[in-house]
Parts: C-alpha cells; sequence; structure tokens
C-alpha cells in the first residue's frame, strides 16, 4: 500500500522523537533556541503563545529563505492559504480559507490597506522591507471592522532596534540578490541611527526583472517589472513613559502588463498596458504607558495614497485611478484587577476617484467611502484555568458618488466570544465564535457606464446597485494547542464560518446586448480543519502541517469557486553552528482541486532547498542561496490561469556594519 502523507507525517516525528530520547541521557546541549513571538495583527501587543485565535507568525529570517518577490509568495506553503492572482508577483493576493481578495484585510505598520479596483493590484508592500509577516485566520472584524471576513494580513517594516547592536549608535545594512530564473537584480540598503532620545531609519530598494521562466521552458510574457521606493522612519522617546513615531514609505511600479495581470493578452478583452503605479504613506503614533495601570494609550493618524496611470500599447488609451485614505485610531489598555480591557475609536476616510479613457468605457464613481467604529475587547479570568474573552464592535460606514449625486450609509455589530481553558501544563482547548463584516465598495455600488461590447451599438453596460447589504460572516472554531514536551508541539484547529449575503458580479446578455451589475446572493458555508506539528531537537527543526477547506452554496448545495487545494507541507532545517551554516529542505504536495467547476486542477508538488552561511573571515556577512522549485515543476495553483514560475535559483549577500 501507497504510504499516505499523514503516515510519513507520523513516521518521521516518531523517528525524530526516538532519536531524541536515545541522545537525551548522553547530551546536555541545549535545545533549537526560539525567540518569543509577539504577535501585533491583534492589535494588542501579545505573546503568540497567548493569542486564543489561529495566527501564523513569519519572521524575518524565514522570510530571507523563500527569496519572495511579494507578501503572497511568504504565505505560499501554509496551510488552507491560496495565492490568487496567478505568477505575475505584483498581482498575487492571499486567499485565506476560502475568502480572497477585499475579504481579507492587509495591513502595514498597524494601519489597513484596502484599495480595490477591478483587476488592478492591492499589494504593494515589497518584501524587502519586511520585518515579519502574521496572519489572523478566520473572521476578525471585532478587532479591524470591514473587511476581514476571512482574517488578516499584517506586514511589519524594519525598525532601527533591528538592524543596530545593543551597543551601536549608527549602523546599517547593505543587501543585493540576482534571481537567474528572470534575471532579477534586487537591492537595499538601510542606515539607522540611536541617540539618547531619538532612533531613527532610512532605507532604499531597487528591484529590476524581466520575464518570468515557466516549468516547460516558456517564457510569461509581459511579467517584467521595475520597483523601487523608500521606507523612512523616526521614534523620540518623550520621557519614560511616552514616545512619538513618524513613519513614510514611497514606493513605485513600472511595467508592460496585461490590463488583467491574472491572465495573458488576447487582443479583444485583455490588452497589454503600460502602468505606471504608485503607493505612498506617512503616519504619526504617539503612545503612553504611564505608571497607572489604567493607561497605556496610543493615538495613530495616518494616509495612505495609491495612484495608478495606465496607458494601453495598441492605441495610446489612457486610464487613471487614485484612491486617498486619511485614518485615525485611538485606542487604550486598562488592567483592572479583575480583568483587562482593550477599547477604542477608529475609522478611515477615503476619496476615490477615476477617468477612462476612450469610447465605450465604464465610468467608476467619483466616491467619499467612511467606515468609523468603536471596540472593546476583555479578558475576564474565570478561575485559575479558564478565562473568557469578550469583544465587540460597533461600526457605521458610508458611501456617496458624487458624480451621480447618490449615498448611502448603514451600520454593523461584531460581537466574539472565546472560552480559553488551560486544561494542563501542556494542553490548552479554545472555543470561539465571531461575527464579521464587508462594507460593499464604491465600485460595486455604483459603476455606471459601458462593460463590453459586442460591436456598434451592442455595448453590455452596469447597473449601479446603491442598496446592496454588507457581507456578513458567523465563524464557529475549536483550537487545540498541545505542548507534547519542550521539543515536540501539535496545533489543531478545526472551523465553520457561515457567509450571508456574499456580492458577486453577475452578468446578463439577455435581452441583447444585457447588463453587468454587483448583486447578494444566497448564503454560503466554509468549513474545514488545519493540523500542524512542529518539531525541535538541539540545531534541527522540523515543521509539518495539513489544510483542509470545503465550501458550498446553502441553497443549491453545490461547491463554491475560490477554495484551496488541500495541502500538505513540510519544512526541515539544520544549523551547523562551527561553520555559520544553516540549511533547509521545504516541500510542499497540493492535491488534485475538481470541485465546483469542470475544469480539473492537477496535484503538483515542489521543492525548495535554501541555505545561509556567515563565514567566521567575514565578521557581519551573510550569504543566502535558495532553489525554489527544485525539479523545474510545471503547474499551477488552483483557480489560476497562469502556470508559476519553473526553477528560480537565487542568490543573496547582506552585510552589516
Amino acid at each position: 500500500m501507497k504510504p499516505t502523507p499523514l503516515a510519513m507525517m507520523i513516521s518521521a516525528l516518531v523517528a525524530l522523537q526516538a532519536q531524541a530520547d536515545t541522545n537525551e541521557a548522553n547530551n546536555t546541549d541545549a535545545l533549537y533556541e526560539v525567540d518569543k513571538v509577539v504577535v501585533n495583527a491583534t492589535r494588542m501587543s501579545q505573546d503568540a503563545s497567548e493569542v486564543s485565535r489561529q495566527v501564523t507568525v513569519i519572521e524575518q529570517d524565514e522570510i530571507e529563505t523563500f527569496a519572495p518577490q511579494s507578501t503572497a509568495e511568504i504565505l505560499a506553503n501554509q496551510p488552507n492559504i491560496l495565492i490568487q492572482g496567478g505568477s505575475r508577483p505584483g498581482y498575487q493576493s492571499v486567499n485565506i480559507r476560502g475568502m480572497g481578495d477585499n475579504r481579507v484585510l492587509q495591513t502595514v505598520d498597524g494601519v489597513r490597506q484596502d484599495f480595490q479596483s477591478g483587476h488592478r493590484p492591492s499589494y504593494f508592500l515589497d518584501p524587502l522591507l519586511l520585518k515579519s509577516v502574521e496572519v489572523v485566520k478566520g473572521p476578525a472584524s471585532t478587532l479591524w471592522g470591514s473587511g476581514a471576513l476571512g482574517g488578516v494580513v499584517a506586514q511589519t517594516t524594519v525598525d532601527a532596534s533591528d538592524v543596530l547592536e545593543a551597543d551601536q549608535t549608527v549602523g546599517g545594512k547593505v543587501k543585493t540578490g540576482f534571481n537567474f530564473n528572470n534575471d532579477q537584480s534586487a537591492s537595499t540598503a538601510i542606515l539607522a541611527g540611536r541617540g539618547e532620545q531619538i532612533d531613527w531609519l532610512i532605507s532604499g530598494y531597487y528591484r529590476d526583472s524581466n520575464n518570468i521562466t515557466l516549468g516547460d521552458g516558456s517564457t510569461l510574457e509581459n511579467s517584467a517589472s521595475q520597483d523601487q521606493g523608500f521606507l523612512g522612519k523616526a521614534e523620540w522617546q518623550l520621557d519614560e513613559s511616552q514616545s512619538v513615531a513618524l513613519n513614510v514609505r514611497h514606493g513605485s511600479v513600472e511595467g508592460y502588463v496585461p490590463s488583467n495581470g491574472s491572465s495573458n493578452v488576447n487582443g479583444s478583452s485583455v490588452f497589454q498596458i503600460e502602468k505606471d503605479q504608485v503607493n505612498s504613506s506617512a503616519a504619526a503614533d504617539y503612545r503612553i504607558d504611564s505608571e497607572s495601570d489604567l493607561v497605556d494609550a496610543q493615538v495613530m493618524v495616518s494616509w495612505n495614497r495609491v495612484d495608478i496611470d495606465e496607458t494601453r500599447v495598441s492605441d495610446g488609451r489612457a486610464d487613471t485611478t487614485q484612491k486617498d485614505s486619511y485614518s485615525l485610531n485611538v485606542n487604550n489598555l486598562s488592567r483592572f484587577d479583575a480583568f483587562d480591557l482593550f477599547y477604542g475609536i477608529d475609522g478611515t476616510y477615503s476619496e476615490f476617484s477615476a477617468t477612462r479613457g476612450g469610447t465605450n468605457r465604464p465610468t467608476p464613481p467619483d466616491a467619499d467611502i467612511q467606515v468609523w467604529g468603536a471596540f472593546g475587547q476583555s479578558i475576564v479570568p474565570i478561575n485559575d484555568s479558564l478565562n473568557l474573552e469578550m469583544g465587540a464592535r460597533f461600526d457605521y460606514f458610508g458611501t456617496t458618488a458624487n458624480n451621480l449625486d447618490s449615498s448611502r450609509s448603514d451600520n454593523a455589530l461584531s460581537p466574539s466570544l472565546a472560552l480559553v481553558w488551560q486544561a494542563n501544563d501542556d494542553l490548552e482547548l479554545i472555543l470561539r465564535h465571531d461575527v464579521a463584516f464587508r462594507a460593499p465598495t464604491a465600485e460595486e455600488l455604483y459603476s455606471t457606464g459601458t462593460h463590453f461590447c459586442m460591436g456598434v451599438g451592442m455595448c453590455n453596460t452596469f447597473v449601479s446597485d446603491p442598496n446592496l447589504k454588507a457581507e456578513t460572516s458567523h465563524n464557529t472554531e475549536f483550537i487545540s494547542n498541545y505542548q507534547v514536551n519542550d521539543q515536540w508541539s501539535v496545533n489543531f484547529a478545526a472551523f465553520e464560518n457561515h457567509v450571508d449575503d456574499f456580492i458577486e458580479q453577475t452578468v446578463t446578455t439577455s435581452p441583447f446586448p444585457g447588463t453587468t451589475y454587483w448583486s447578494n446572493v444566497d448564503k454560503a458555508t466554509l468549513r474545514g480543519f488545519e493540523l500542524s506539528t512542529a518539531f525541535s531537537h538541539q540545531d534541527t527543526q522540523l515543521k509539518l502541517a495539513y489544510g483542509q477547506t470545503r465550501g458550498s452554496d446553502d441553497t443549491t448545495g453545490d461547491a463554491l469557486n475560490n477554495i484551496p487545494a488541500d495541502t500538505w507541507t513540510a519544512d526541515l532545517n539544520t544549523r551547523f553552528a562551527e561553520q555559520g551554516v544553516t540549511a533547509g529542505l521545504r516541500l510542499t504536495h497540493a492535491e488534485e482541486q475538481n470541485r465546483s467547476t469542470d475544469e480539473t486542477y492537477d496535484d503538483y508538488t515542489t521543492a525548495d532547498i535554501y541555505a545561509s552561511w556567515q563565514p567566521q573571515a567575514v565578521k557581519n556577512l551573510t550569504l543566502n542561496a535558495s532553489i525554489n522549485n527544485l525539479s523545474d515543476e510545471y503547474y499551477r495553483r488552483a483557480w489560476s490561469q497562469l502556470y508559476e514560475a519553473g526553477r528560480e535559483i537565487t542568490l543573496s549577500a547582506t552585510y552589516q556594519f
């Protein structure tokens, strides 16, 4: 009988545990040291072990092993996470447990990013600036408000403390690398300083690439790009309890791409365009952590702009899309004898505008969007082993289409409840229920004009619907965290998410030539589970995981689209301390996905190897190498039109000073 992945997983763990037990009596070396992981995606800074949600944290050292070209690529081997948008890095986004696009909220340094417009990109942060990526799986509107039906992807950029040693006042690092698949060169430089009261950092990056080579040796046309940008940070410690931080970021992407980046140019509905994309942001963050247990507060204001200019190569037709967002966040953590209370208010006001060149084109709205919320979360100990976590958020949201002289508003309540039982020193059991929502976008509410034409006078047109309801979800989840021993841990999570009023685009051709509109459709249910385990002994680590999600229309019983394929992953790495070398192997196996459509997405298996070396002869130099898709597999992910990159050999060097 052919061994199953589960049997292989168990066998590997048993073998490693047996080896560890054999060596235990004769070996007193320290275990693989794991630093304390702090989670910020839950809005309260918490140790990862204290979070009652299913959270994944990927830190900078692990990010380096992927040699990623997008944030999404960092998450590609996480259970129940699907990378959407195809293989062009600039168009990739994250699907969590069958929920993608603007149903997954993303943040950068605590500021929400919610740009969504047609087939345009929505993730703009270059991974060269990343310190960590955190993923909250499952609805999280109690924390963040609109958009977190599927979860949250929280991106954190590097700080001065990540670059400077404890005794340094000025330092930095320079990194440069080359990807042989698409001749991509990528470089970044960081300079940081530390004074008695002020820490500061400035960083710049540049990335230039040609077209991607696929596993069959062919080329993915229009996948080359040129990216550049900078990051500036400063933090002023006013006194022992107060600080002010400033954060400025700017990035641009230029290249020739299809008008729909997740497909190829076809000359009829998808055209080659010249794209100039700019994303800029600025934030000011004040914090006070007083001697009183009642005041641990934050006040943050921010501005974020997305500006995309597109010109069709064949005839020079020009499109522009711009969104400016202004945000305010005020929160405080108060600690009482019997419980902790985290509470606050936040909101975002956005201005969306766009122009479409040529005739018979869509007419995007000239719109103002606002979402304002008040929230509170509390952790109440019931006894020594049982905690009750309660949270609720009330949001008001409204949209005005200035070009149509039309507006609408609504509100939503997003409660959450969790029981956390520390059954014993090794076993934690969590049962939670969360309600979340997503307000309809301005384009979904107010798009007018022409969608497409099939001849003179035969144009399918957009019809606006200002009465769209917000999408809502009700998710129940069970989580088990089991620490088998000091070396071995097991995590299990099972979920069932009921989603109401899905907003979907409908295209009709009867009566000819028909209309296009967004509408609320029937209810759906998504359910599944995740199983992961981690084992460490001395300088060796092994991580194994499996994820499965199913989705169905509650009315018809039909399977839903965009559900991740069942996926197995393994990551084995070891450290040779004396030689300064760390090396690892990562395996991903996605099973066949043939649910919901007539098309079958074949199963595939990819292997990546990675290594880093810190030569003793050159202090502060780190050399990294990775080979992704080692076997040059020709494959595509479920629901993608495009095949993925073939073998990628990437080399990089980092020098810290």
